[in-house]
């Protein structure tokens, strides 16, 4: 699939990630609408319309989807790059926040999917971009990874019942920590000209599942890992504050 002239909608453009995918979607010549809660941070061109939108609010994700059609007639491909990422708060009781996170993370992508294919009839391409950690229970991600895995079952499951009229690509980031906006960007446009069920942002990232697969007892080793790491950061944390609260003294 080439992109000349191509339709495209992507979500939080001023991101890391958008932020680096935009400048590959324009030279290759596509039309893009950007929904964005700062779209005064991204650049203007030619072939770029931007509206202000915010992305963890399902009846404003509604909105950029008319505003695309009314502006560009048709949507080809449509890229869910909006999510909220939390990490090491799954003990904090904020009734708020945890609204905001599966607004962002699983309300508002379901309700753009739903919306999406109601409204146009076949050839639509939805990508959405999530992290590698849905899959296996990581101690100091436990919201995030929640609200992510509740939007992979819907859309695994969704796939298979709305039938070939629509493509649906995931392309799985690596950990917050460990993903490179420049390398997802360059994944996520491989999976826009040449669509495929999943894509990994790093190679090692499908290794791993299949070691997971046929070995699942290193899961308990990975959660081990990440516990400790968790625990030596709080450590940190409050070594730090100590420290501050000592020298204010």
């Amino acid at each position: 699939m080439k992109l000349s002239s191509k339709k495209i909608v992507l979500s939080s453009g001023s991101s890391p990630l958008g932020k680096e995918l935009l400048p590959l979607l324009l030279t290759e010549g596509a039309l893009v609408v950007v929904g964005d809660s700062n779209p005064e941070e991204i650049p203007n061109h030619p072939n770029l319309q931007k509206y202000k939108i915010d992305t963890t609010k399902p009846e404003q994700m509604e909105r950029l989807i008319e505003s695309a059609i009314e502006t560009l007639d048709k949507i080809d491909v449509f890229i869910l790059n909006s999510e909220q990422i939390t990490y090491a708060e799954d003990e904090k009781e904020d009734w708020n926040r945890l609204k905001v996170l599966f607004n962002a993370n699983t309300l508002a992508p379901i309700h753009t999917i739903q919306r999406l294919t109601n409204l146009i009839s076949v050839g639509l391409h939805i990508v959405v971009v999530s992290s590698d950690l849905s899959k296996t229970p990581t101690p100091g991600f436990g919201l995030y990874g929640s609200s992510k895995s509740a939007l992979d079952y819907f859309w695994d499951s969704f796939r298979g019942q709305i039938g070939r009229e629509f493509r649906f690509s995931r392309v799985i980031a690596l950990e917050p920590k460990l993903s490179l906006p420049n390398r997802l960007a360059k994944r996520v446009l491989k999976s826009v000209i040449r669509p495929k069920k999943r894509r990994y942002e790093h190679f090692y990232q499908l290794g791993n599942r299949v070691l997971l697969k046929f070995l699942p007892f290193l899961s308990f080793f990975r959660t081990l890992a990440y516990a400790f790491r968790l625990k030596q950061e709080k450590k940190r944390k409050i070594s730090s504050n100590d420290l501050s609260q000592t020298t204010e003294n």
